[in-house]
C-alpha cells in the first residue's frame, strides 16, 4: 500500500496533463488506479525488453539507472513502435468510448511526464512493477 501512494502523485500528474478530470466517469480513485495500471504494465514491458541488460547488472543502482535512461530516451524520442505498445496498453484498460475520448491525450501526458521522471519516481515505479 506504501508503493500506491508513491504512484498516486505520478498518475495524477498523468490525469491533469492529458486534462482528464479524475471525478468524470471514472471517479477519483478509478482513474488514478487506471493510470497506475497503465503505467506499471509499460514499466514491465520495458524490464522484459532489458532483461539481457538486466542480468548482466549485479548493482541495483544500475539497474534503476538503465531504467530512468530507457523510460527518458523512449518518451524524448516517440517513435511509432513506443507509442504503438502504449496505445495497446492504454486500449486494454480502457472501453471504446473513453479510448476514443481520451487515449491519445493519455498517450501523450505519459511520455510527456516520462521525460521528467526523477530518480527517486524511476525507483518507485520498478519497485511496484515487481510486485
Amino acid at each position: 500500500m506504501q508503493d500506491n501512494e508513491k504512484l498516486k502523485p505520478i498518475a495524477i500528474a498523468i490525469l491533469k496533463k492529458a486534462q482528464i478530470p479524475q471525478e468524470e466517469k471514472y471517479g477519483s480513485i478509478i482513474a488514478i488506479l487506471m493510470v497506475i495500471s497503465i503505467i506499471l504494465t509499460i514499466i514491465r514491458v520495458i524490464q522484459e525488453c532489458n532483461k539481457e541488460k538486466i542480468s548482466a547488472l549485479s548493482n541495483a543502482n544500475d539497474r534503476f539507472s538503465l531504467y530512468g535512461t530507457d523510460i527518458r530516451n523512449f518518451s524524448k524520442k516517440r517513435g511509432w513502435f513506443t507509442k504503438m505498445k502504449i496505445r495497446k496498453i492504454i486500449r486494454r484498460e480502457l472501453d471504446r468510448d473513453q479510448y476514443k475520448e481520451h487515449g491519445e491525450k493519455l498517450l501523450y501526458a505519459i511520455l510527456d511526464e516520462g521525460e521528467n521522471l526523477t530518480d527517486d519516481q524511476v525507483v518507485t515505479l520498478v519497485e511496484a512493477a515487481n510486485v
